[in-house]
């Protein structure tokens, strides 16, 4: 797939938040818990992995595999529940459009942290001016959004 392609994806799927804030959001208020709803959208989507990875012929890795991964590679499955948990519960409470901003500002600044350190096998990416500008112009947004 080309690299445009994968910026269409993202944006599109970028697109998909508020809809998924919003529709767990629901769905945490009529199963009375943020909790139990976030364990049925896990659990919709191991169905839906399930049938992608025989429908894709995918093989899938032994148990050895499995227990030979480094132990902190598995902290992208506790992320994914927090992630989860907090556009079940936060849209409600600051707003979808505020959680968003935060949610992406918080992407950026660790991710210029990641790059700059060569933090979790990322290129090294120094941070200059220009980054720092550009966190800057974004907390400034952030507190724009949140405050009109």
């Amino acid at each position: 797939m080309s690299a445009i392609l994968y910026v269409i994806l993202t944006l599109l799927v970028g697109f998909c938040f508020p809809i998924m804030a919003s529709s767990n959001g629901i769905l945490g208020r009529s199963l009375g818990s943020p909790f139990v709803a976030t364990l049925a959208v896990f659990q919709l989507g191991s169905l839906l992995l399930i049938a992608l990875i025989i429908g894709t012929k995918e093989t899938i890795p032994s148990w050895q595999q499995f227990h030979e991964i480094d132990w902190k590679v598995w902290a992208g499955g506790c992320i994914v529940i927090l992630n989860l948990i907090t556009f079940t519960v936060a849209p409600s409470k600051i707003g979808i459009a505020n959680m968003i901003v935060i949610f992406v500002a918080g992407q950026i600044i660790s991710s210029v942290i990641a790059e700059h350190f060569g933090l979790l096998r990322f290129p090294i990416h120094s941070i200059s001016w220009q980054r720092v500008l550009g966190i800057l112009l974004l907390v400034l947004g952030v507190i724009l959004v949140k405050k009109y």
